[in-house]
């Protein structure tokens, strides 16, 4: 869904570098799950004693302020943190499931939707097979700090474009899908224009939700 995104706001945003930014928006994501943990290239942390959890897309802003203003890969990468918190937001506070926190097995259904969405979500957003990695890349603060593997996420990606599969949906469905990408979209428009202004549209408060391994949140 990153990748629909990423290119949603390419089209909708005045943005030269078009595929700089789509490649930034699935950056995030462009390491092995260990490494991703490891290496937190989320910007995952908790506050207020651990009780709540967020991607720390104001972190990210504050270490890269410079380069989210004048490069489009970091701005996209500002993109994807921001919309990991919708997206939590929208599969726990939205459709329900903050009681079902922390299960392996709501994490197995919700990527057996997401495959069986994918041809779906490759038509309705005209995804093709195009995604190309800039050779500037490796020249980045960003790559040097996180050593990403974007090829192996473009091949990730492209093999779930052509996944088919059949079965029930349990979750999720194309209008969650859409309504997640405009959301996402719409509060990620607004903060650019406002990160130019020298401002945010939001705070952590508002985009956090309970940690699930705090004293409170269980």
């Amino acid at each position: 869904m990153h990748f629909a995104l990423g290119k949603t706001l390419a089209e909708r945003l005045d943005i030269n570098d078009k595929e700089g930014l789509i490649i930034g928006s699935i950056l995030p994501d462009a390491l092995p799950a260990k490494e991703k943990q490891e290496r937190n290239s989320h910007f995952i942390s908790v506050f207020d004693d651990g009780r709540y959890k967020w991607f720390d897309s104001l972190t990210f802003f504050e270490k890269y302020r410079q380069e989210v203003m004048e490069d489009p890969i970091y701005l996209g990468y500002y993109f994807h943190l921001i919309s990991d918190n919708i997206f939590r937001q929208t599969f726990y506070i939205d459709m329900g499931l903050l009681s079902r926190r922390g299960e392996k097995s709501l994490f197995e259904e919700f990527y057996r939707d997401y495959n069986l969405l994918n041809p779906m979500i490759t038509e309705n957003f005209g995804l093709t097979r195009t995604l190309t990695v800039p050779e500037r890349l490796r020249d980045t603060r960003l790559y040097r700090d996180f050593g990403f593997e974007p090829e192996n996420l473009i091949a990730d990606i492209y093999a779930d474009m052509q996944m088919h599969i059949e079965g029930e949906l349990m979750h999720f469905d194309m209008d969650i899908v859409r309504g997640f990408v405009e959301k996402s979209a719409d509060v990620c428009m607004k903060e650019y224009a406002a990160i130019k202004e020298g401002r945010h549209v939001y705070t952590k408060y508002e985009m956090a939700i309970e940690n699930h391994y705090s004293k409170s949140g269980k």
